[in-house]
């Protein structure tokens, strides 16, 4: 399962790729983790981004603990869990991205940081689900889940999971309303579009508060205690 992912591309780059534009409020994260606010795309507000909680909001953790069932929605659980099904109904939305990390595991107690990227270092997007929930104070908060799949023949030597990467051709579409949930569940498919190459990164991944250029450069193999290790 990934454990955070990227989105380090430029304003301009962004703009391009996803066709929306970009304010000043966006800016390069390294590290999009958990409780994050970070940008998505959605039927809502398809030319321009939004900024939506990964998980959930930050100020609820402290009383409510961060389960994988408020960060992942896998694919194959999405139509038979009537929560689920009603957001994949009505509040997709694309998550803006150009890499993804995993921890592969090299013993029982040691893993190793990857970054995974498309080959020619494009950005992509991740599907994803939105909602919102009214908080203490009376404010609107905006959230959103990450749909995963099997892993493809890319990464499949390390992970089990991967984020549900959309074909290109299938943003526009899995953002299109009049597309029913039966339709669009079948855009995601272990991703295929373009070769993904991978490579080891610092271990200070493992801290969500950090988010730095140096996490996306390629570093020897070390394990989540910053011991460098032979077998990354």
């Amino acid at each position: 399962m990934p454990s955070s992912y990227s989105i380090a591309s430029s304003a301009k780059t962004v703009e391009e790729y996803f066709n929306v534009e970009v304010t000043n409020k966006y800016e390069a994260r390294f590290n999009g983790s958990p409780t994050k606010l970070l940008p998505v795309i959605t039927a809502e507000n398809p030319d321009g981004i939004s900024f939506f909680y990964w998980g959930i909001n930050p100020a609820f953790v402290k009383s409510k603990s961060i389960s994988e069932k408020l960060i992942f929605a896998p694919v194959e659980e999405i139509l038979s869990k009537a929560s689920l099904k009603k957001n994949l109904k009505t509040q997709r939305c694309v998550i803006l991205a150009d890499g993804f990390y995993i921890w592969k595991s090299i013993s029982k107690k040691e893993r190793v940081p990857y970054r995974v990227h498309t080959a020619d270092n494009s950005p992509f997007g991740i599907a994803g689900l939105w909602d919102e929930f009214e908080n203490e104070n009376g404010d609107i908060v905006h959230t959103f889940m990450m749909i995963t799949t099997r892993a493809n023949a890319d990464v499949a030597d390390v992970t089990e999971r991967m984020p549900a990467i959309l074909d290109s051709d299938l943003m526009i579409d899995w953002l299109n309303e009049s597309n029913t949930e039966e339709s669009v569940i079948n855009f995601i498919t272990p991703y295929k579009e373009k070769p993904l190459d991978r490579y080891t990164v610092s271990p200070r991944l493992n801290d969500p508060n950090y988010d730095h250029a140096d996490l996306i450069k390629k570093v020897p193999p070390a394990n989540q205690f910053g011991s460098f290790t032979l077998f990354g």
